[in-house]
């Protein structure tokens, strides 16, 4: 199905528009940013380097790091063109003993090169889709949080996270699947449009829900699109004028060594699929990412309501519009703390992206949460009382230093100063908390 140049000659404005398109891609594809290397310093060999190569766009101008509709991505497809203009106008002028009738072989190529592009990112993408990485589990500060206390993005990624129908991991198998598909010359055509369906709805998702991968996520259909577009006609009169269709691709003439060559490529691009699906698995099971790694205080994790709040000595009557009170505190797995009071919090509107991080610096669930204020915690054991020290995620100068001792199960006291060094004594009450999306349904619904 789908015919490719019906003739062997082209017309001179088809020359003129796959030159400026193979420019146009080349200059969009080749990482020459340095920046990008100087980004991947520290990370080494880990998932989320490769991730952030597999993902590679070319920014003449820096796109925004932080969420919401910014545009400015697209000035460098522009960019791109204008000097994809310029040069298919100075090509076109370039003097050549014959005249060239058409370009099969290059397009060919070209076709080749963005199939196996666009395979590369939407794998990649799938695998940390199926894995819960890039939208994973609420934590617990999540579940006391205000639903209006979180940025879009934010209700969106937490939304589909606890979703019994497993939409996420199901749209990272369809871009696995989709990816695998175009690596075949036969499956070219259901791999580019099932990804055009995925990608489409991915576009609108970006841009109603303000992730800010709108343009990456552009950049990806616009490359499906070309791959599916020498089908068109043949998939418009197969599909809609019910009429039987020859598939007429162009396909060169390889030597024996070539289909060696082709061969062992296509064996080295699944090994990286691959191993980079395997280091991705390894490292999110040793490494808690996004999350921290480090441990918490064995057997503290819960809710904790503030019973008492002394302040230099002074009782502070529980409030929900006092902004020095807390009212109440969750101690997460990991060595994470997460406060409520009426303070303002310095919101971080950062894009969740999949970036190399120290693990100290793990800020995903601090993320789109305008709610509640994170803290980071060091502490060391000494017979039955914990020295502890929180740091603001937000600002790291804001600091609390304290003596916890379990007063039994269900009860902790937190002795200590502030960062102005003023006297602080809480005690804390954990809740028998139970979630309902864990406690699952007493008993099954119909829906007819």
């Amino acid at each position: 199905m789908g015919t490719q140049h019906k003739s062997s000659t082209w017309s001179l404005t088809e020359i003129f528009i796959f030159r400026l398109g193979l420019i146009f891609f080349i200059i969009l594809f080749i990482p020459y940013d340095l920046n990008l290397y100087h980004s991947l310093n520290g990370g080494g060999f880990s998932f989320q380097n490769l991730f952030q190569i597999a993902t590679y766009r070319t920014s003449f101008i820096s796109e925004s790091l932080y969420v919401g509709n910014h545009l400015e991505g697209y000035y460098n497809w522009l960019i791109a063109l204008l000097i994809a203009l310029v040069a298919a106008i100075v090509w076109g002028f370039s003097k050549t003993k014959e005249p060239v009738k058409e370009y099969n072989q290059l397009y060919y190529w070209l076709r080749v090169a963005l199939r196996y592009r666009l395979a590369l990112a939407i794998i990649f993408t799938g695998v940390v889709k199926l894995l819960p990485i890039q939208i994973p589990e609420p934590t617990l500060s999540d579940f006391h949080t205000s639903y209006g206390d979180f940025l879009l993005w934010k209700m969106y990624y937490l939304t589909n996270a606890v979703s019994s129908a497993l939409y996420i991991p199901s749209l990272g198998i369809l871009e696995i699947i989709g990816g695998l598909f175009l690596l075949n010359r036969r499956t070219v055509t259901i791999g580019a449009g099932l990804l055009i369906a995925l990608l489409t709805n991915i576009v609108i998702v970006n841009y109603v829900y303000e992730i800010g991968e709108q343009v990456y996520s552009s950049f990806l259909l616009l490359i499906a699109i070309v791959i599916i577009l020498p089908d068109v006609s043949g998939l418009y009169n197969l599909l809609f004028l019910e009429k039987t269709t020859q598939y007429n691709e162009f396909v060169p003439t390889f030597s024996k060594l070539a289909y060696k060559l082709r061969s062992v490529f296509q064996v080295v691009f699944l090994l990286i699929i691959t191993g980079f699906t395997v280091l991705t698995f390894v490292s999110w099971k040793d490494t808690n990412y996004p999350f921290p790694k480090t441990k918490g205080i064995a057997d503290i994790k819960g809710v904790y309501n503030v019973k008492e709040f002394k302040y230099k000595g002074k009782t502070l009557p529980y409030s929900i519009t006092d902004s020095l009170r807390w009212q109440n505190v969750v101690f997460e797995e990991w060595n994470t703390i997460s406060i409520r009071n009426n303070s303002p919090v310095k919101i971080d509107s950062l894009k969740p992206r999949i970036v190399f991080q120290e693990d100290s610096k793990r800020n995903y669930e601090q993320l789109g949460n305008s709610g509640r204020h994170f803290f980071s915690y060091e502490h060391s054991e000494k017979k039955d009382k914990y020295n502890l020290k929180l740091i603001d995620k937000s600002d790291a100068k804001l600091k609390y230093t304290f003596s916890l001792e379990k007063l039994n199960k269900n009860e902790l006291l937190l002795k200590g100063v502030d960062i102005k060094g003023d006297s602080l004594s809480i005690t804390l009450g954990r809740l028998p908390k139970k979630y309902l999306l864990q406690e699952g349904r007493r008993k099954p619904i119909k829906i007819y």
